[in-house]
């Protein structure tokens, strides 16, 4: 292991702000990764300020504090220190230790001393490079009164051995040459608090792009973390994007696959000192790709008799899946939140069902992805909060009896001045829109406002604006009616969009393709175009271009035929969309389309004489289905013969309080094949000529969604967020934090008081 300098001063400036939350110095540049340990009488949270090459570290104290919210006199964390930084040695400046190559993950190791027991943590955090750099937690906090220097930091080279410097069988050391993935630490828990806690020893985990490496962490008579019986594995083929173990045990390891399907677990004891291939077990994603997991910690609910139940650790396993995209015209899987069982507990392994089936002990289809309704936000990262554990009296850091679960509190801020709602198990998810959402995990849902708002589930409802037609030609006078089945809009499935659709609508790609014009025969007009393929077009299901749709020309040009009669069309075509032709054939190169003959006073098109011409074309949608649909600017289909049209989107959320199992019941059974976003009926004088082509119904929708969640309410622009990490003590019950990378800041979130009128629930440090 190698040492390197410990502390130097960050030198920006604090910038003035008008942000209405309590703000600390932070000095940050990209913050990323989240962990915390403890060291002498606090905690450390440290934060990877990856933009400037070191950490953060943010001071808690960490001592219970009185029933009645006062501080011990006997704690020695002083109150000035609370929630501030680390400082460097000029000290109006919060210290960087230096690290590395853009530290990205950080886990906290959490140790004690063998002469008096006290606590002397230590951060391993993984970056760029091959190797964790060690910081040391303790000698951080005593070198603000004592005034020696902190200990070094360390660089643990994950590709040597035991002693750090050979390897296990005593051969030459070999470095790997991937970059760290993560890191985590599997810190003991202390069972009555259900809070990490220290040992002389802890076992940690480390990724590299191909192999899982396992090693156990003690302090030396140093002082110094020292790193023994070293093990290693590959991964191939997993892709490893995140690490995460159950709470209080080092039995195994979760890989989360960036290129495969779901999650492996792997267990410590089959990762051996001579290496080899890692023996995993899958969980499957529906064949998702998976960016990010958390595993939960004991928590706490009733059977079906009432009699209160203790969840084993680990029970439950959050994905934050990969986005990816899908086919071509449709929108691209956005990823979202997924919850399956372990097998470690009542609930099997594998996604857990839709409600209301209860997962440890029924099967049901697999539950889908829950994501935002609206475009824009991808989700980055997830975190459990700290189950609370049912309790007849007060005890820190629980400071409200609570004798029955649920008990875990989220003030959600509905009805406004009400008491924080009890939920027996919480998960914050951050996402790119800067913002961390709270999922109710049990429920598989959403925390949202809406649901508190009105009584039962009338504020989850989906809310639809009047449509407006907007006619082109005659059809503005002699409108025609859209009407939408209000019983047919569902929470869950209805997502905040723009609507509309649109008569003899120009097909998106083919609004304006130029090509060539040859008369075939008499009756037939062929029209070249230089596209790849003109059946991608005939052959997706929401277009289904087809013998019957319609081409209108909007312009011409002297082709190869210079002639008298190509020069007539070109010159006595003027006004566009005059007429439209019909499509008799598709293929992949070309359309053949019918000559439109004289009708009386009605001038046909029929190009006689005239060899070949160019022409820049419009294709529509015409035949008997006339109506294109479209959400946002995504084609979804169009309108039938009768005048209907369904309108199907994945489901997003299962807000509703209870669910049936069947068909026939009220409300049915959430199941994927019944997901209707809404149904909409097109009746009245339809347009019936071309110069009304356009013509066209406009409506939108919101969601019913308003979810619980926190980010930074000044800056106009989004951040992006990307860690979150729950913290708890026993004088803090649960704290959130979020690292907002592109707005270089890390929030903190009390959700005991998050929407309170009277207390400031937030924090942001910059």
């Amino acid at each position: 292991m190698t040492r390197a300098s410990p502390l130097i001063a960050a030198v920006a400036v604090v910038a003035c702000t008008s942000n209405p939350f309590n703000v600390a110095t932070g000095e940050f540049t990209a913050p990323s990764g989240l962990a915390a340990t403890a060291a002498g009488d606090r905690d450390l949270l440290f934060v990877a300020n990856t933009g400037r090459d070191g950490l953060r570290a943010l001071q808690l104290c960490n001592a219970p504090l009185f029933l009645d919210g006062g501080v011990d006199p006997a704690d020695t964390c002083p109150k000035s220190e609370h929630a501030q930084f680390i400082p460097a040695p000029i000290r109006l400046f919060p210290a960087l230790i230096e690290t590395g190559d853009r530290p990205l993950r950080v886990a906290g190791v959490r140790l004690n001393r063998s002469s008096d027991a006290s606590a002397a943590g230590v951060a391993l955090v993984a970056g760029a490079g091959s190797s964790l750099a060690v910081v040391d937690g303790r000698s951080l906090v005593d070198t603000q009164t004592t005034g020696t220097a902190p200990k070094a930091v360390l660089q643990f080279d994950l590709g040597q051995g035991a002693d750090g410097g050979t390897p296990a069988d005593g051969g030459t050391p070999v470095a790997t040459a991937a970059e760290t993935v993560d890191v985590v630490a599997a810190n003991p828990l202390d069972t009555r608090f259900d809070l990490e806690t220290g040992a002389a020893t802890v076992t940690a985990f480390a990724a590299t792009r191909s192999e899982l490496v396992v090693f156990d962490v003690t302090l030396g008579a140093d002082g110094f973390a020292q790193f023994s019986s070293v093990r290693r594995c590959t991964l191939d083929p997993v892709v490893p994007t995140r690490l995460a173990v159950v709470p209080g045990s080092a039995a195994q390891v979760y890989v989360a696959d960036g290129a495969g399907d779901g999650v492996v677990a792997i267990q410590t004891s089959s990762v051996l000192a001579s290496g080899g291939a890692c023996v995993m077990d899958r969980i499957s994603a529906g064949g998702r790709s998976v960016r990010s997991i958390a595993l939960s910690p004991p928590w706490y609910d009733q059977d079906d008799s009432g009699q209160p139940r203790t969840r084993a650790a680990g029970e439950l396993l959050l994905m934050v899946l990969q986005p990816a995209m899908v086919q071509p015209g449709q929108r691209a899987d956005p990823g979202g939140v997924l919850v399956a069982g372990t097998g470690l507990g009542l609930v099997p392994k594998g996604i857990v069902p839709i409600p209301p089936f209860d997962p440890a002990k029924e099967v049901a289809e697999p539950m889908r992805p829950l994501s935002l309704p609206n475009p824009g936000g991808l989700f980055n990262e997830g975190a459990f909060l700290r189950a609370v554990k049912p309790k007849a009296a007060p005890e820190a850091p629980d400071l409200t009896a609570c004798p029955t679960a649920p008990c875990t509190p989220l003030s959600i801020g509905q009805p406004p001045g009400a008491a924080p709602v009890l939920f027996p198990l919480l998960a914050a998810v951050s996402c790119s829109d800067g913002v961390t959402y709270f999922i109710d995990v049990a429920n598989r849902r959403f925390v949202n406002q809406n649901k508190y708002a009105q009584p039962g589930d009338l504020g989850i409802l989906p809310i639809v604006s009047v449509p407006v037609f907007a006619g082109v030609g005659s059809a503005a006078s002699t409108p025609p009616s859209l009407t939408l089945d209000a019983t047919k809009i569902e929470p869950g499935v209805t997502r905040g969009s723009s609507w509309r659709v649109v008569w003899h609508a120009a097909i998106p790609g083919l609004e304006r393709r130029g090509g060539t014009i040859k008369p075939v025969d008499s009756d037939t007009l062929r029209f070249t175009v230089t596209l790849p393929n003109l059946n991608l077009f005939r052959d997706d299901p929401a277009i289904a271009l087809a013998v019957g749709d319609v081409v209108s020309l909007a312009g011409y040009s002297i082709g190869t035929d210079n002639s008298a009669a190509c020069q007539t069309v070109v010159s006595s075509e003027s006004t566009p969309r005059r007429f439209e032709l019909n499509i008799k054939d598709v293929q992949p190169d070309h359309l053949d389309l019918q000559v439109l003959p004289d009708n009386g006073a009605t001038l046909g098109f029929h190009p006689q004489g005239c060899s070949a011409f160019g022409a820049v074309a419009e294709v529509r949608t015409a035949r008997t289905q006339p109506w294109l649909v479209f959400d946002g600017n995504t084609v979804k289909g169009r309108v039938r013969d009768d005048g209907t049209f369904d309108a199907h989107q994945p489901r997003f959320d299962y807000p509703l309080s209870a669910y049936g199992r069947t068909a026939t019941d009220v409300p049915p059974a959430p199941i994927a094949s019944r997901d209707l976003a809404f149904s909409l009926l097109i009746s009245g004088p339809i347009p019936d000529t071309p110069q009304e082509a356009g013509s066209q119904f406009i409506w939108s929708f919101t969601s019913g969604l308003s979810p619980v969640a926190y980010g930074d309410q000044v800056h106009t622009t989004p951040g992006f967020a990307t860690a979150v990490y729950g913290y708890s003590s026993r004088r803090t019950q649960n704290l959130a934090f979020t690292s907002v990378t592109g707005m270089d800041e890390v929030l903190q979130a009390d959700p005991f008081f998050l929407n309170s009128t009277t207390t400031v629930g937030l924090v942001a440090y910059r």
